[in-house]
């Protein structure tokens, strides 16, 4: 294991391991200092969030709204939304950086040889993002749920909630319920995204958080 280790071709995971060791030496350092660098709050970028369109202009915003949509289905599906982003972050390395390692010492094994490191990374990378999801969901279960109130707000961006009260329109917001990944339920006045969008009471809605920290909905029923 130590040959397959060192092997040229498995120097992806052991990058990545070895990056994984520096995380954890870190972690070690601020635990000392009375903190914890990888319960840091420094989640994935909220990418509904980095919307820099001009909502004051007539576009036709349908293929906007779909890739914001998307990426946020994308993470919370292989588990980014359930912890903070440096634990998912260790835990894709870990599985990422083993499973390599293991494929490549058994084609060694079979062949006589590693597989090229590009095609061995991409077979090991479904791995690492499965095993990174499963683990993400047994850290989100057993993690205390809290968090400052103002972190829980800023990236509320990316989730579903229920227009609660009024009638959403341009101009004229409503009430939307929103349940964040710790399960606290948070109101936001909202208004649509699209100026000619009118969103009635009851509505599923996705939520979508600009630069300028105001918060827009696509009705999602």
């Amino acid at each position: 294991m130590t040959e397959i280790f060192f092997n040229a071709q498995s120097y992806p995971f052991t990058l990545a391991l070895v990056i994984v060791a520096g995380l954890f030496l870190l972690e070690i350092i601020t635990l000392v200092l009375g903190g914890s660098f990888l319960s840091m709050e420094a989640d994935a970028p909220d990418i509904d969030m980095d919307l820099d369109a001009d909502f004051d202009i007539e576009l036709d915003i349908d293929v906007d709204t779909d890739l914001a949509i998307a990426p946020s289905g994308l993470l919370g599906w292989i588990g980014i939304k359930d912890v903070p982003f440096m634990m998912w972050l260790v835990s894709f390395l870990t599985m990422f950086g083993l499973s390599g390692l293991v494929l490549q010492s058994a084609f060694t094994s079979l062949i006589g040889a590693p597989l090229p490191a590009v095609l061995a990374a991409l077979i090991a990378l479904p791995a690492g993002l499965f095993g990174a999801k499963f683990i993400a969901r047994i850290i989100a279960a057993i993690m205390p749920k809290h968090e400052s109130e103002a972190m829980r707000t800023r990236y509320l961006g990316g989730h579903h909630g229920t227009i609660t009260q009024g009638v959403a329109k341009r101009g004229k917001p409503a009430e939307a319920k929103i349940q964040d990944r710790f399960g606290n339920f948070h109101y936001l006045r909202v208004e649509p995204l699209d100026d000619a969008d009118v969103i009635p009471q009851g509505a599923a809605v996705h939520v979508i958080r600009r630069k300028d920290g105001m918060f827009f909905v696509v009705d999602i029923t």
